[in-house]
């Protein structure tokens, strides 16, 4: 397609976060096509890439074609107690649905090969960012403290 050929990296990724409370939606590609935040029905796209790929590259299986696959978490959540009304159960079934963790195992099972085989990276900044909201970006030091630690570990 026209936008597997053209769309360049950054512009994938910025496609990816489009979070519409925070971000003007991004066009990609001459015919100007509109990409918006999938959080609630793919906060993780690995999934949906895979598929994607898939799709593009033919029949032969993607596990003997991919050389290096790298995804890019946004922090492990802290367990919040579930409370019982109606405001807090909607806060609760958000963060459910929009919980990473659970999509970057199911993909870690599925193809275990490429990670058994130094081809597959999940980085996710594990603790210290989860209550960081994306409108907080004043927190940049505490940010990259954070990611600095990760990548120390």
């Amino acid at each position: 397609s026209d936008l597997l050929n053209s769309a360049k990296i950054w512009e994938a990724c910025r496609a990816t976060s489009a979070a519409s409370f925070f971000f003007d939606p991004i066009v990609v590609g001459r015919f100007g096509e509109e990409f918006v935040d999938g959080a609630m029905g793919a906060n993780d796209p690995i999934l949906e890439v895979w598929d994607q790929a898939q799709l593009a590259w033919g029949p032969e299986p993607l596990e003997g074609r991919v050389k290096c696959l790298i995804s890019v978490g946004t922090g492990a959540p802290s367990l919040k107690p579930f409370k019982d009304d109606v405001l807090h159960i909607g806060e609760t079934l958000v963060a459910i649905a929009t919980e990473t963790e659970q999509t970057a195992e199911r993909f870690r099972r599925e193809r275990s090969l490429l990670a058994d085989t130094g081809r597959y990276y999940q980085f996710n900044v594990n603790r210290r960012l989860e209550d960081i909201g994306l409108e907080e970006s004043k927190k940049v030091n505490e940010m990259a403290a954070a990611t600095r630690r990760y990548i120390g570990s």
